[in-house]
């Protein structure tokens, strides 16, 4: 086993550590359907800007849940690589359908992150994120907004594998996993877990659709209580190039 199977394998088994906690806890299930569009706008050869909007809404009632609006500035390092800073906002809604109050709470998450890819062969690539998200959250009473931001620090780490399924390439499937933890003040250390696999097709080459299902544990305030959460997530990703090389 080389190097960067161990890194792999390492990586995959601190995904996996936080299943042994979800089957003994309380468990609230939900179902949500999510609709993202992504646009990619490639500056140079070292440059490339990403713009996303992703809505989130409740199956049941077809109830608003999470509107988030994210923007990053990636640098290539080398082809395998590269670094990005970003800024997200968030504005989220009562996390039950039926909730009788409408809080809509914002958030301002400024975020920076790492990404590397690994070619395994001509059909199946690895590639990890880590993110690190800068959490300003709008105190609120749960019935209105208060003055000023509650704030914490939140890492992420996401393994995903793409399998290749024609000689074409135009037509991949996705597996990932991504761990979320947090450090501050009145926050639980384990935020949430998601598992995602998801069918891509490319038109064109710039432009591709995905149809994927993600499932998604989140620890809620009280520490022995959590969502699970069952997605249908529909994206639609879009590529500019401003630049021939």
């Amino acid at each position: 086993m080389d190097f960067s199977k161990k890194i792999r394998s390492v990586l995959v088994i601190i995904l996996f550590i936080p299943f042994a906690v979800f089957s003994q806890t309380n468990v609230t299930h939900q179902n949500l359907f999510w609709m993202r569009a992504m646009v990619q706008s490639n500056l140079n050869k070292k440059l490339f800007l990403i713009n996303e909007i992703d809505n989130r809404r409740f199956y049941e009632g077809n109830t608003q849940h999470h509107t988030i609006q994210h923007n990053h500035l990636h640098f290539r390092i080398n082809p395998s690589v590269d670094i990005a800073i970003g800024q997200t906002f968030s504005w989220q809604n009562p996390q039950f359908p039926d909730a009788t109050v409408k809080l809509t709470v914002p958030e301002i998450r400024p975020f920076q992150e790492l990404n590397a890819v690994q070619k395994i062969n001509k059909k199946i690539v690895f590639s990890t994120r880590v993110r690190v998200d800068e959490r300003f959250i709008r105190k609120n009473d749960g019935s209105q907004l208060l003055e000023g931001y509650n704030f914490n620090i939140r890492y992420r780490l996401r393994l995903q594998y793409q399998f290749f399924l024609w000689k074409k390439q135009n037509a991949n499937l996705k597996i990932s996993n991504e761990l979320m933890v947090n450090s501050g003040k009145n926050v639980n250390f384990f935020d949430q877990n998601r598992i995602y696999i998801a069918y891509e097709h490319s038109f064109t080459n710039k432009f591709s659709a995905e149809l994927g299902y993600l499932r998604w544990y989140q620890q809620r305030a009280q520490f022995d209580t959590y969502f699970q959460r069952d997605i249908v997530r529909l994206t639609l990703f879009k590529k500019i190039n401003f630049t021939k090389n």
